[in-house]
């Protein structure tokens, strides 16, 4: 195995000495405090290590018997460490915080420098750069390297290097993190938001290589076109969105309509319920213009499983010919609509962005769900125009006594773990910064 070096003039480091830990001047257990300089030491252990470092759990793209876990354990005598260029370190903050910096103790941090970025998700998928630096080599302790707060879930530092060698090698590190700031103001894409996030709540925006995405499934193949969007030549299309649980019907104890509503969810407590969805398509062939793109959520699979009681759902329908209207999925299939309403223009050859939102209100004292449908015409992520506004007060149709409901009509006020955006007979339709964002009801 390569061993990591010292730098130039200074001798060269047996395996032995690789292998050696610090020396005893750097303290190890866990509690930290702020130096005159800024660094940070660990000193007296009170509390469990893992949790003082704020992440949940921590993986890497390698080690070298050196694992990950070392960079939690409240002790900097021990590391994780991996040889190459672009090794990284990733740690989860079990839910969606507020993140305004990072503290890293580097190892052997007094006698090198290190080249990294740290970059943070909010749902493992997509990524956004916090810094790219350079470490500062005199110190072995805690060096924080701060930035604007933002919302995050996941951080990831890459190491390109140190000024020796191609080893990353972390002692420990810590997240400095307090309650996600709800936004209602762009996304990544520099999309407009037009509800704020729910804090802690679900987040998926489409990743730069959706071919990599494990909580995207369009089903179908997808192609990348020269400007960045996606191609979809297929006829059905149903792409489906999971939460960060992902999906599993076996975890789906009922589908009791009635114990649905009173615990607020299909299969986990994370299910898309109250949502603002974003879609931004161009449809450049279609052999009925009367069809629709529909953004839906509220359910799982829909299929004729378990009586179709899975397949409950709320679908905006954005038409190709630019007619809109809701429609209310009791179950799989029972449909009820609204009327239709003239939401812009035909869509055929231009950029239209979409947008459906769902979320629990209270009418006359009793549960009833809010849907808004929203266009942006001119596809400049800016100008939304609300085109349909339809409240689900439980007596819109439905056949609810299916699937268990006491009341036929019953607004579907529980979550899902799938959200699915879909449509039908349009054969070649291009298709780019899509969301799913759990807003505050």
């Amino acid at each position: 195995m390569q061993r990591q070096g010292m730098p130039s003039g200074t001798g060269r480091y047996t395996a032995s000495q690789e292998e050696a830990p610090l020396s005893q001047s750097h303290p190890s257990p866990w509690k930290r405090h702020l130096t005159t300089t800024g660094a940070l030491l660990l000193l007296g252990a009170s509390t469990p290590a893992l949790a003082a470092s704020g992440f949940t759990a921590v993986t890497a793209s390698g080690n070298d018997g050196n694992p990950p876990s070392a960079t939690v354990d409240g002790n900097l005598t021990t590391r994780w460490s991996s040889d190459g260029v672009g090794q990284w370190l990733r740690g989860d903050l079990g839910s969606v915080k507020s993140l305004s910096a990072v503290d890293i103790a580097w190892h052997r941090g007094d006698e090198r420098t290190n080249t990294f970025v740290i970059a943070t998700s909010t749902d493992g998928s997509t990524w956004s750069t916090a810094v790219s630096r350079t470490s500062s080599g005199t110190t072995a302790n805690f060096e924080r390297y701060s930035f604007s707060a933002r919302n995050a879930r996941y951080v990831r530092v890459t190491v390109n290097g140190n000024s020796v060698n191609t080893w990353a090698s972390i002692a420990e590190w810590a997240a400095i993190t307090s309650a996600a700031t709800p936004t209602a103001g762009k996304d990544r894409f520099g999309v407009t938001q037009l509800y704020p996030s729910k804090s802690g709540g679900e987040a998926w925006t489409l990743a730069d290589n959706a071919l990599t995405d494990s909580r995207f499934d369009p089903q179908n193949p997808i192609t990348r076109n020269s400007d960045g969007s996606w191609k979809m030549k297929d006829s059905q299309v149903r792409m489906s969105v999971f939460t960060s649980t992902g999906y599993d019907d076996r975890k789906i104890p009922t589908y009791d309509r009635d114990v649905l509503a009173s615990r607020g969810y299909m299969q986990a407590a994370n299910d898309w319920k109250n949502i603002e969805m974003t879609g931004f398509v161009k449809v450049n062939a279609a052999s009925d213009v009367k069809d629709n793109f529909a953004w839906y959520a509220r359910g799982g699979k829909h299929n004729n499983d378990h009586s179709g009681c899975e397949g409950s759902s709320y679908k905006a329908g954005l038409h190709y010919d630019g007619r809109a209207r809701w429609e209310k999925e009791t179950w799989h299939v029972s449909y009820e609509q609204t009327p239709y309403v003239t939401a812009t223009s035909a869509l055929k050859g231009r950029w239209v962005g979409f947008k459906a939102v769902m979320r629990n209100v209270t009418v006359s004292g009793q549960p009833a769900v809010k849907l808004e449908l929203y266009v942006n015409e001119n596809a400049d992520k800016v100008t939304w125009k609300k085109a349909y506004d339809y409240t689900d007060a439980g007596k819109w149709g439905g056949d609810a006594g299916h699937c268990g409901g006491a009341v036929a009509g019953m607004p579907i006020t529980w979550g899902g773990p799938i959200a699915v955006f879909r449509w039908d007979n349009a054969t070649d339709v291009d298709f780019k910064w899509l969301s799913v964002r759990e807003i505050q009801p």
